[in-house]
């Protein structure tokens, strides 16, 4: 009896061979951990291993030190970026406004689309569909304005490498803290 199952296993094993193999090659392309972004003052679910950059942009007739944390799926990115408000500007309500408004109007110029007015407002999804270099690309985005900070969580790709879904499912996982 038990070399009869073994015959049997031993005559199996190359499919089940052949199903582990199939098994390890259909690793998800998402794989989502929460962490701490901004400096801690917000939470976000990404999809892949995050790495960070750090660099001064011009925005709004300002230098800021922008940080960006990103994970990269399929061609698809995902990423929160974070700028600390120079002192001035984080004194003045209307200078602040200015800056999230520059924010907010320059995901439409990198996509070389045109921002609605009036803009979406602060935490609103933002959905802009244009070109992405030479080809045609789509964002769903958030921005957000403290008293201290600007953040803005941004899904980029093509229709193909992005899904709506997983726009939206990261997107809408970033929390501010309180």
């Amino acid at each position: 009896m038990i070399s009869s199952l073994l015959r049997r296993l031993r005559a199996q094993l190359p499919c089940l061979a052949a199903v582990l193999l199939l098994l390890a090659a259909c690793t998800p392309s998402y794989n989502w951990r929460e962490i701490e972004v901004a400096d801690g003052h917000a939470r976000a679910a990404f999809p892949a291993r995050v790495q960070s950059e750090t660099r001064d942009i011009e925005l709004g007739g300002q230098t800021l030190r922008f940080t960006l944390t990103m994970a990269e799926v399929d061609g698809a990115m995902f990423a929160v970026g974070r700028a600390p408000l120079p002192p001035a500007v984080a004194a003045d309500p209307q200078a602040r406004d200015a800056l999230g408004r520059a924010l907010r109007q320059s995901l439409y110029a990198n996509l070389k689309a045109r921002p609605p007015e009036p803009l979406p407002g602060y935490g609103d999804e933002i959905v802009v569909h244009g070109q992405a270099g030479q080809q045609p690309g789509w964002l769903m985005a958030r921005v957000w304005l403290t008293d201290t900070m600007l953040i803005d969580a941004v899904a980029a790709g093509t229709e193909q490498s992005l899904p709506r879904e997983r726009a939206q499912e990261f997107v809408r996982s970033v929390k501010l803290r309180k």
